[in-house]
């Protein structure tokens, strides 16, 4: 599988145009230089500074070589796993715009980012568009900032980007965001016409190397109590569209997701913990059922050793942990930064009458930042066991490589 179609943006007719020059304008529309260090791709400023514009990209390539087992027919792959293009501007001292765009989707999910926000002078900000909703450390990290190439199992039970709008503020010590959200492009069969999210965090220790952090979050769907809506989830790997667990669809009046997150980091070393437990209202698989109020739920622990000595980073706006830059990055003659993880995850998408399996996955990594720009990936992960559904006891194994570059 090589998912480079969608990167044939001009195959969009004139759209194609239009979005690359809303990406590319900004960042070469200005003759002056931006005075402040860049680590983007273009970044240009007014003189005054009272208008500043900055264009990004994110390029990743991926390998798999599949272990099948049993039931599984996984195929060797290649995959262009991103390429992003975005563009963001900032004017004045409080409104800023992001637009960001992944040439390797072929659909609506193609836009990731498309919003506004005004930023306050108190650590507040207010935002409109599309966005990721405030819910979860995994999810809120970039994935440029992720220790694992793909999120774990459990990270299906959270939000999509969305179109809404959110208020966030935060502190060196703790953040809070609340947003109402409608469905967005990365939604598919869990589409709802009106929903809540909402994040506080807790972080009584939060400096680079000594960080302690507690978050807890929740999100709320409802749907038309008419509407099908499915959960499945790849084994956390892109190099396939294989699920291993899949409910099919059914029907439900409304789900919530409650998160409960933690966090300690010491030195090189950090320990994350999720779980995400999952309540849906009356689902049936026919719409003349009663439908029965079930559960689902899913956790991932991660154990991460930055092996180069570099501390663990906090992100104190979002809540989350932060990118990891070389201290010695390989053009100044060291050898870059390197970081080791181990993961345990769990999925259970079963509650009678509905049967999608229960998936646990050992995984295992090392990522290889050469600078701050360009890292490579190369991970083990073990699926231990899959209870129920189409592939109930298979226990494949996947070998996947990245290659990032970052600008």
């Amino acid at each position: 599988m090589v998912s480079d179609k969608g990167l044939s943006f001009f195959s969009y007719g004139p759209y194609g145009y239009y979005i690359l020059g809303l990406l590319l304008f900004p960042g070469l529309s200005l003759a002056e230089p931006a005075n402040q260090p860049c680590d983007s791709l273009f970044c240009y400023s007014s003189q005054n500074q009272n208008l500043q514009f900055e264009t990004a990209m994110r390029l990743q390539f991926d390998h798999g070589v599949f272990d099948n087992d049993g039931e599984t027919d996984f195929q060797n792959a290649w995959n262009i796993r991103r390429a992003r293009l975005s563009s963001g501007a900032q004017i004045g001292q409080y409104l800023s715009i992001d637009f960001t765009y992944d040439f390797a989707r072929d659909d609506r999910s193609a836009i990731r980012n498309a919003f506004v926000r005004y930023t306050g002078s108190n650590n507040s900000r207010f935002t409109v568009g599309h966005f990721k909703e405030p819910f979860g450390m995994e999810r809120l990290t970039s994935v440029q900032d992720l220790a694992f190439m793909e999120r774990s199992l459990a990270s299906q039970l959270t939000p999509p980007r969305s179109f809404g709008m959110e208020f966030h503020k935060h502190t060196s010590y703790w953040t809070a965001a609340a947003g109402l959200f409608t469905t967005g492009t990365e939604s598919s069969g869990n589409d709802t016409k009106f929903g809540t999210s909402a994040r506080i965090t807790f972080a009584p220790k939060s400096d680079a190397g000594s960080i302690l952090h507690f978050g807890l979050g929740i999100a709320h769907r409802n749907t038309d109590g008419q509407q099908e809506i499915r959960f499945r989830q790849r084994p956390e790997t892109r190099n396939t569209d294989i699920r291993l667990i899949d409910t099919q669809t059914f029907i439900a009046d409304s789900y919530t997701y409650i998160g409960i997150e933690s966090a300690i980091a010491r030195g090189p070393w950090a320990l994350q913990a999720e779980y995400i437990y999952s309540h849906i209202g009356k689902a049936r698989i026919s719409k003349i059922e009663p439908g029965n109020t079930i559960h689902f739920s899913g956790w991932h622990i991660d154990l991460t050793w930055i092996v180069s000595g570099e501390s663990q980073p906090y992100n104190h706006e979002k809540g989350t942990f932060g990118r990891l830059r070389p201290a010695h990055s390989i053009q100044h003659g060291g050898w870059g930064a390197w970081r080791l993880g181990v993961r345990l995850s769990d999925l259970d998408l079963t509650d009678h009458p509905i049967t999608g399996g229960h998936q646990r996955n050992f995984t295992i990594g090392i990522n290889w930042l050469l600078n701050q720009n360009i890292s490579i990936s190369n991970e083990y992960v073990k699926v231990l066991k899959v209870d129920g559904g189409e592939f109930a006891n298979v226990s494949p194994a996947i070998f996947q490589s990245r290659l990032q570059i970052i600008y």
